[in-house]
């Protein structure tokens, strides 16, 4: 499992690398559109289709981000009164239900690529296939999904500081 947790390691890496630069970027476009719309009477209207899209991409990696560490919002009222090994049958029950929410939703969103593709749809403003787009749904799935069995491992290795101190560190 060390093997395991060194690649989500790197991959987490990666994934803070992506949300700092994603920030970066959309804050930059956006504050470029506001004085360029405040200046003349034109503005960019492809920064609005950019920053809402990638919004999704971050909004999904921040999310899997919480999950590595159980901190993903949640109602800890019940996980709170419970001892170690119960704490581990809740959370994997939890494990369960999420991954199989995640897959609904990674499915919709190949889904939704599949007929974006074959429709050969485009974006209004920057005029890119729309599947560029949709595709960051499933991807942010998937990074769910690794982080959801991340957390789960640690949990059922009592190294997740849910279980360690009690009710101390990340929610279930």
């Amino acid at each position: 499992m060390n093997v395991y947790k060194k690649i989500m390691d790197v991959v987490a890496t990666v994934e803070k690398l992506v949300l700092c630069v994603g920030l970066a970027f959309i804050t930059v476009i956006t504050f470029a559109n506001v004085v360029v719309r405040k200046m003349t009477d034109s503005q960019f209207a492809w920064t609005e289709e950019m920053v809402i899209n990638l919004f999704v991409l971050l909004v999904m990696l921040g999310c899997a981000l919480c999950a590595r560490d159980g901190s993903l919002i949640s109602l800890s009222l019940i996980f709170d009164l419970l001892k170690n090994r119960g704490k581990k049958i809740f959370v994997s029950i939890i494990t369960v239900a999420n991954i199989a929410f995640y897959l609904v939703l990674m499915k919709t969103g190949f889904d939704k690529v599949a007929v974006q593709l074959a429709n050969g749809k485009r974006t209004f403003s920057l005029g890119w296939p729309e599947w560029v787009f949709t595709i960051f749904l499933p991807i942010g799935c998937v990074f769910l999904i690794l982080h959801t069995i991340e957390f789960f491992v640690d949990v059922m290795n009592n190294n997740a500081a849910c279980v360690k101190t009690g009710d101390e560190g990340g929610n279930v």
